[in-house]
């Protein structure tokens, strides 16, 4: 994480704490991740709601905020995480409100300190003013001793919020982890449908904003069943890992390689035109084809694996559904034609 990242973390942390406090909610784990995303506007959605809020001068209740957390921000945390996935978030939360509750206690008592001292300073100028030395002794020995606790809460504060901050930085990473899981198919360690699903909406809704093109790869194993019934399911694993890291390596930074589905990936290629889209999908197809499988285990050549793929160019204005659907029948008609084939929807009947 670079300076100005953890500087910027840091300083939404440190707001959504203040705001927590001044609206009086409690330093609960649903509560922080709401203002902390607020405030290092994570949720363009989220802000805009709250900010209405804010115009209308509406109490931000313990509902309200609970909602927003269902709406904004749990969903995408959690999605369809398995239950191994929502303990880790419940273990991370436990850890979370407990450094939260120990932060604003410790907030707490350096009030108090502060306070005790601005009190005996008082004290101090007006025995000075109004008493002999005797008594002002007696008034600095009392300064000094309260400035000595003072020095000591503050710098055990310091050093207690120093841990506490770092723990939260821990756990902000854990929640990411969360999320990143919650986004990656175990099997292939590439995104998953799910992942899929969402890059798609920023891909096209991007395009409303800006003129562009965006072309999608539907991409199939050959006869994936047949080869899992004849290998096994652990030969067949190895398969889809193999198929998952060569279509990845295939294309570019900009473009997303996801598993849909079974034997089924996607590929999203921003930027790109349908005659460029068909030359990366042939690529990646020759790449697949290149491989000579072998049983890890046993050593046994189990010869070729092709894969079939569908290709389709996004109209602007269409539904999603409608541009995958196209791209689909594109990899069915490559599969009716003989597999191990790259066809699009140029190909498919008008």
């Amino acid at each position: 994480m670079g300076k100005a990242t953890f500087t910027r973390e840091n300083d939404a942390a440190d707001a959504a704490l203040r705001i927590i406090r001044t609206l009086a909610l409690k330093p609960e784990p649903l509560n922080y991740a709401v203002w902390f995303t607020y405030c290092a506007g994570e949720s363009l959605d989220l802000k805009a709601e709250l900010d209405q809020y804010f115009k209308a001068k509406t109490p931000i209740t313990p509902d309200i905020n609970e909602a927003l957390f269902a709406k904004y921000i749990a969903q995408a945390l959690v999605g369809a995480a398995d239950q191994a996935t929502r303990q880790k978030l419940d273990d991370a939360n436990d850890r979370l409100a407990k450094t939260l509750n120990s932060v604003m206690s410790l907030v707490a008592s350096g009030t108090q300190g502060t306070e005790g001292f601005a009190q005996a300073l008082e004290k101090f100028k007006g025995e000075v003013d109004a008493i002999a030395d005797p008594n002002l002794a007696s008034a600095v020995k009392a300064v000094v001793a309260e400035t000595q606790k003072m020095v000591s809460l503050n710098a055990q504060l310091q050093s207690q919020l120093a841990l506490a901050s770092k723990d939260i930085g821990a756990l902000k990473s854990d929640l990411n982890a969360i999320r990143k899981d919650a986004f990656t198919d175990a099997l292939t360690e590439i995104p998953n449908r799910k992942a899929f699903n969402k890059q798609m909406e920023e891909f096209t809704g991007a395009l409303k904003a800006k003129s562009g093109y965006l072309s999608l790869l539907m991409t199939d194993i050959d006869k994936f069943k047949s080869f899992n019934d004849k290998h096994g399911h652990v030969v067949g694993d190895q398969v889809l890992k193999v198929v998952a890291k060569t279509l990845a390596k295939n294309v570019r930074d900009s473009d997303f390689a996801a598993r849909y589905g079974g034997e089924e990936f996607a590929v999203l290629l921003p930027n790109t035109r349908l005659k460029d889209a068909i030359v990366i999908a042939e690529k990646a197809r020759n790449s697949v084809r290149a491989k000579d499988m072998q049983n890890r285990r046993t050593g046994e050549n189990l010869g070729k694996v092709t894969i079939s793929i569908g290709v389709a160019e996004y109209t602007l204005g269409e539904s999603i559904e409608d541009f995958i659907a196209r791209a689909d029948t594109a990899l069915y008609l490559a599969k009716q034609m003989g597999r191990d084939r790259v066809m699009s929807q140029l190909d498919l009947p008008r």
